[in-house]
């Protein structure tokens, strides 16, 4: 299936993944009445900012570690949202934070925070799909750029992956 590139909203994230012992960090939150487990160690890119320091940032603010990540890809989302959003081009440069056990203990406690394998993501029933494949491809270590295309349409918590590429 064909991505259409055609958008009415551009944004910009910039997100770290933080792996340990190929487990991936995500966090658990209630949203819109769903639990999702989602990657919450971001933020949204302004004109001119330079996704490594904010991405630095957010890792020594979020996490409490001054520890730098490397980039890894980035992925390029257009998702279909209701308005006055529309379809919205999500561009994010994902980078990639590799920690030990004991680096692991150091960041900044949270009970929601869980470590899943390949396995239990690609299993699990609160990870949404668009963010199986990404989560799938940063713990096989397929740092491709790709394009997703997702509707949104309904509830943020179960949207509709529709297609992705290569970019």
């Amino acid at each position: 299936m064909d991505i259409s590139l055609k958008f009415d909203t551009s944004k910009e994230t910039v997100v770290v993944f933080v792996v340990c012992n190929n487990k991936l960090m995500l966090t658990k939150y209630k949203y819109e009445n769903v639990w999702v487990l989602a990657t919450t160690q971001g933020t949204i890119l302004n004109e001119g900012d330079d996704p490594f320091q904010k991405i630095t940032e957010v890792v020594k603010e979020q996490l409490e570690i001054s520890l730098e990540p490397k980039y890894a890809c980035t992925v390029v989302s257009y998702i279909n949202k209701p308005m006055p959003d529309g379809r919205v081009r999500l561009k994010s440069p994902i980078y990639i934070l590799e920690i030990t056990e004991q680096t692991k203990g150091l960041i900044k406690s949270n009970d929601q925070h869980r470590w899943l394998t390949l396995e239990e993501i690609n299993t699990s029933d609160i990870i949404r799909e668009d963010d199986k494949l990404i989560f799938s491809r940063i713990l096989q270590k397929n740092y491709e750029d790709f394009i997703l295309d997702v509707d949104q349409m309904e509830k943020w918590g179960r949207p509709k992956l529709l297609a992705w590429s290569k970019a």
